[in-house]
């Protein structure tokens, strides 16, 4: 029976005035459950659940990281395409950052002190930044080209890879030839998406609200922030894929939470969690395979 008939019932019963009373304190103590407020924990959860998916996938894709092979640790790559400066890092979990194993490069590095010294040649634009990690904890930088190999820590310069075995640069190239999503395919996925979204809406013949409060300033502080992240990309050097991440998840996270506090229609509210969803996923790929 429903508390409301109940209640009713006992409005007729002057003898269960207590109990009336009783139950009126017992309503007013528990406190409702909100739908919106179970929604919301629902999209965290949904949000938090991709993230920390993304987060083990880069962090475990770095496990296998060690050259078991005399006093070197591990060697990482990165492929330097006339961009300024040493970009290399020591870690897989930058964008663009390989680790290299192979036993042609391990034998090439455990013999630097044995390849003949030769004068500073012309620096060559594409080349490979290369860090050497050894089990003592030194590390050590080299720029390895067609033409010479600098070792930066030492400066001293080596043969480039055209006088070594060719094993070498088939190793390396392999090493940066894996699949990697191409950035054209992020924008036009989200150009699709968004193209998608505006059908629907044109079909369904649904009103979007004209302006989001919020949503201009949000928009300001993004295209600053890729502006920023543009800069040290090519002035500093590659991204570290964690922080993408959580950059990335800010933004879809920020930009529905300011939709969702001005929209109440439960069509676009549906489209535009989707289309979020959509382009932070798109996004996670592009960052996993960079």
């Amino acid at each position: 029976m429903k508390i409301d008939d109940r209640l009713k019932q006992l409005d007729e019963l002057p003898q269960n005035e207590a109990l009336k009373k009783s139950i009126y304190q017992n309503i007013h103590k528990k406190p409702v459950r909100k739908q919106y407020q179970l929604k919301t924990l629902r999209e965290i959860g949904i949000m938090a659940a991709i993230c920390f998916i993304g987060l083990f996938l880069l962090f475990t894709s770095d496990m296998n990281n060690q050259a078991a092979s005399g006093e070197i640790a591990k060697i990482t790559s990165y492929e330097n395409n006339g961009e300024k400066g040493f970009r290399g890092r020591t870690s897989t979990l930058f964008v663009g950052v390989e680790n290299v194993t192979t036993d042609s490069i391990i034998a090439l590095f455990e013999n630097i002190s044995e390849l003949p010294a030769v004068m500073a040649p012309p620096k060559s634009d594409v080349h490979y930044d290369i860090i050497v990690l050894y089990k003592n904890g030194e590390q050590r930088k080299f720029e390895l080209a067609w033409n010479y190999m600098h070792d930066i820590s030492n400066d001293a310069f080596y043969p480039g890879y055209d006088q070594f075995p060719s094993t070498v640069l088939s190793d390396l190239e392999n090493a940066h030839d894996r699949f990697q999503f191409p950035s054209i395919f992020i924008g036009l996925g989200v150009l699709v998406m968004i193209l998608v979204a505006s059908s629907y809406y044109k079909r369904r013949q649904i009103e979007l609200p004209k302006k989001i409060r919020g949503m201009g300033i949000a928009m300001t502080i993004y295209i600053i922030v890729v502006a920023i992240m543009g800069y040290y990309y090519f002035m500093i050097g590659p991204f570290y894929k964690p922080l993408l991440l959580l950059l990335l998840f800010a933004y879809g996270f920020s930009i529905w939470w300011l939709i969702k506090k001005e929209v109440t229609n439960l069509h676009i509210l549906k489209v535009e969690k989707y289309k979020i969803l959509f382009i932070v996923l798109w996004f996670l790929i592009g960052i996993g395979t960079a």
